[in-house]
């Protein structure tokens, strides 16, 4: 976590050099953060097409040493409608999202017993609401909250579901 962390900072202030900073509600903004939430983490870049219609990309993963070697990788793709509330410093929003999940788990041996190997991939879904706030004099800062309902399967009849909850942050930019 500390490395997603690291790289979107570095990521942006690389990218602030080169481009203009943007108010979080303007058309034609690019955010770039990351995105945590319940069913997945990682490096994010949201798009708003228009100032009601926007679109969110989630990477993310990790290795965990646990006894065995477990890792994921997460891709989600996010729709987001954006109220319009005239108040450029607070966004609320609807959004939908679908994810591609990898889980890997090698497994190891206690007590002359080994765990099996494990390798699976599972199509996630979700919808919520959530709101989008950034500080006067810093709107190109947003930070979100969510709520919503998300699940999947891994299609060997292991399926998950359930409340989601999810905090982020972008700071935007004028393409």
């Amino acid at each position: 976590m500390k490395k997603i962390f690291f790289l979107t900072i570095s990521f942006i202030t690389l990218i602030n050099t080169t481009l203009n900073a943007q108010g979080m509600t303007e058309a034609g903004s690019l955010g770039l953060g990351a995105q945590f939430n319940s069913l997945f983490y990682g490096i994010s870049a949201k798009y708003n097409f228009t100032e009601v219609h926007s679109g969110e990309i989630v990477v993310g993963g990790g290795n965990y040493k646990l006894p065995g070697d477990f890792s994921s990788f997460t891709a989600t793709g996010r729709y987001l409608y954006n109220f319009d509330i005239d108040n450029e410093n607070l966004r609320p929003y609807a959004f939908g999202q679908v994810g591609f999940w990898t889980l890997k788990y090698d497994g190891f041996t206690i007590f002359n017993v080994t765990t099996p190997e494990i390798k699976e991939t599972s199509i996630s879904y979700g919808l919520g609401g959530g709101i989008e706030y950034a500080f006067s004099g810093l709107e190109q800062l947003g930070f979100n909250a969510e709520i919503g309902y998300g699940g999947g399967s891994f299609g060997n009849g292991l399926s998950y579901s359930g409340v989601i909850f999810g905090v982020g942050f972008h700071y935007y930019f004028n393409l």
